[in-house]
């Protein structure tokens, strides 16, 4: 008789008001998993997921880790989940925020940065623009290698919401040879946030700074066809710092690559 009566009180609580009442809990719950899990791409199997978040954005960028390199990765937005097939076989290294507004109202506008390289040293930057006053995520990737500039020991003092680039290697002004690499300095371009995106925006105060630091670089080359291609490059670093355009020259050599536009409503 007690185990009846016991049986009849389940039955009861989980019917008519009370099964109501617990309802909304259970949607909650549900739509919290379906947020966290990137969706029907996830290998079943011991996957090691790691999420990357930016505090007050919607955005989640989630990697499938096996031994610190990224099998495969996803970029969650409101507007849906997007794969980031440029990043498998790289390893995480670092991720960098710069605010600021750029569009129609008050709220803090986001470049995020995140970057992935191999065991070589050569990699891509992950650059995510997110507006608040039309909300959209704009999704860039450029090349990451390593250059002399790793072993500079200089700061340099930057403007909130400006990132430094150090792309892989010098442009070829006047046709002058290119040079990339460890033993190498190469062109720095300063990116800010835009309504249209991460774009190259000249900042005239960084290119003073950078000015400065390779005119003494270039003191130690004695390559006299590298040393060429330095003070052509240092020209154009001086160009900049005057408030001029870049040399197309110096746009050939930025490759920044979009991957995806994606917007959702507020």
């Amino acid at each position: 008789m007690k185990n009846r009566d016991r049986l009849k009180k389940i039955q009861t609580f989980f019917s008519g008001k009370s099964l109501l009442l617990i309802m909304p809990a259970i949607a909650v719950f549900l739509a919290i998993i379906l947020y966290l899990m990137p969706g029907n791409e996830i290998p079943e199997g011991g996957a090691n997921l790691r999420a990357l978040r930016v505090e007050n954005f919607p955005i989640v960028l989630i990697l499938e880790q096996s031994q610190g390199e990224v099998k495969s990765a996803w970029l969650r937005t409101p507007a849906g989940v997007k794969q980031i097939e440029q990043l498998e076989g790289l390893s995480y290294v670092s991720e960098s925020t710069f605010l600021s507004k750029v569009d129609q109202d008050d709220k803090d506008d986001l470049l995020w940065r995140t970057s992935f390289t191999n065991f070589e040293g050569n990699g891509v930057h992950l650059w995510v623009g997110v507006t608040s006053w039309s909300p959209k995520a704009h999704i860039y990737i450029t090349p990451y290698e390593y250059t002399r500039w790793d072993a500079v020991p200089a700061k340099l003092l930057v403007p909130k919401g400006t990132a430094v680039y150090v792309s892989p290697a010098v442009p070829t002004y006047n046709q002058t040879d290119s040079y990339r690499g460890r033993d190498s300095y190469s062109f720095i371009y300063t990116i800010r946030m835009t309504t249209e995106g991460p774009a190259f925006v000249p900042v005239p105060d960084i290119y003073k700074q950078l000015s400065i630091l390779l005119k003494a670089g270039i003191q130690g080359e004695f390559t006299p066809t590298k040393r060429l291609a330095y003070v052509r490059m240092l020209n154009e670093f001086n160009s900049l710092a005057q408030g001029k355009p870049p040399k197309a020259e110096t746009l050939l050599n930025f490759q920044m690559e979009k991957i995806a536009v994606l917007s959702w409503k507020r």
